[in-house]
């Protein structure tokens, strides 16, 4: 059964309002009564509308996650179905209760019908005694008794049941429980996965790798930093004196741009140029594959990313670019991609609207790289460490920082 409205859209709770709207629309295809046979779909598309109505409006949204699910069902709905239209075969052997009363409603029905039966028998007298001979020879009325009170017990309707003997309802009824069960598995799964929040795990996730990229920098110029920190120590704590000495030469110090250009991870079995279209190839096809998913879907093809979509592309950019230079370059293209979409992601949602600001501080490693490149001779250490330690490391923090601060304290 559902959770709540989110639960039942299969949307997590900081979805903006186009995921919701898609989402919707893929449940209507699923529970519209012209779409599905199942006599509780009508109900369930009452319900899912519902959400919809509730969740696709920003002012009702808002007031349904400060009062909870419970809290605004009983003041703000009315003619809500019951929670039992949601109940699979699993959940009625979960709730015992609902499933004892089920039957009995059922058993009280069977019993009703029979009565009528025997009424209408008592009426017309051969045409009963007929209809018993029939129901003999052929047990059918006794098989449909039993799909009656199969379909009583389960909420659905089993018309299999009513046709098949022996050992063919057996084999039917495994395969339908089997289908069910694999059915419900994936459908959990997939609810599961749509409920969590990825936002401060991918930012957290690219500035670990750029972390470890610059770990891998530090270690191959492991004696010409350790020279370095003794002169600093040497000069004593005047800033001025500091300033002159990281700006005058690089202290036997690579720089990171080359350090990045000479990277090889292993031997490339292709030509340069091969080897850089294969890469590119990479991510063609992951592009590829977003575009086709968002035509499936019938979706706009030009939206916003949504954070499934950006988990693909930031598998498909941070392969490339370890592969060209390392976690180091991995990291430096990650998280300028992956700020600016969970930024964009967060203001098209309700509540806390962070500003683009955040992103700019993770645009140093890519700039450094570009002065790096650029300039004719060597840039001045102090360049290097502005762009690819102080602002990546300081400013980068300050986003996931304060998301942390408002997921767990509110403010």
């Amino acid at each position: 059964m559902t959770e709540d409205f989110y639960d039942l859209l299969d949307v997590p709770s900081d979805a903006p309002q186009d995921e919701i709207k898609t989402a919707y629309r893929e449940k209507v295809r699923e529970y519209h009564p012209d779409h599905n046979d199942d006599e509780r779909a009508r109900a369930q598309f009452t319900a899912v509308k519902k959400a919809y109505d509730i969740l696709g409006d920003p002012v009702e949204q808002q007031a349904y996650d400060r009062l909870g699910h419970e809290d605004y069902v009983a003041k703000r709905t009315s003619g809500l179905p019951s929670a039992s239209v949601w109940r699979s075969s699993d959940d009625s052997s979960d709730d015992s209760d609902d499933t004892n009363s089920s039957s009995s409603s059922a058993s009280a029905g069977s019993a009703a019908t029979k009565q009528t039966a025997s009424a209408t028998s008592g009426a017309t007298g051969a045409s009963a005694t007929a209809s018993s001979a029939t129901s003999g020879a052929t047990g059918t009325s006794a098989t449909a008794s039993s799909a009656s009170a199969t379909s009583g017990e389960s909420g659905s309707t089993t018309s299999t049941g009513a046709t098949s003997t022996g050992g063919r309802t057996r084999t039917t009824s495994h395969q339908t429980a089997t289908s069910s069960d694999t059915t419900s598995e994936r459908n959990a799964a997939v609810r599961w996965w749509r409920r969590q929040n990825f936002s401060l795990p991918l930012i957290w996730g690219s500035l670990l790798v750029y972390l470890v990229g610059l770990a891998h920098v530090a270690l191959e110029n492991e004696a010409e930093l350790a020279g370095l920190a003794g002169d600093l120590g040497a000069v004593g704590s005047d800033l001025g004196e500091h300033w002159e000495l990281l700006s005058t030469g690089r202290h036997g110090v690579d720089p990171i741009a080359s350090f990045l250009a000479a990277f090889e991870p292993f031997a490339v079995p292709l030509e340069a140029h091969l080897w850089y279209a294969a890469l590119g190839a990479i991510v063609g096809l992951t592009g590829l594959v977003l575009l086709g998913a968002r035509v499936r879907r019938s979706s706009d093809l030009f939206g916003a990313l949504s954070i499934d979509e950006t988990i693909v592309l930031a598998l498909g950019l941070g392969v490339t670019a370890a592969l060209v230079g390392g976690p180091l370059l991995a990291g430096a293209v990650l998280m300028p991609v992956l700020f600016s979409v969970i930024v964009q992601h967060t203001r098209r949602g309700p509540g806390w609207t962070p500003s683009y600001l955040y992103v700019l501080p993770v645009l140093g490693p890519l700039a450094g790289l570009g002065v790096g490149l650029g300039v004719g001779g060597e840039p001045a250490l102090v360049v290097d460490l502005v762009a690819f330690v102080l602002l990546p490391i300081v400013g980068g923090l300050a986003l996931p920082i304060r998301a942390t601060i408002r997921k767990h304290l509110g403010r």
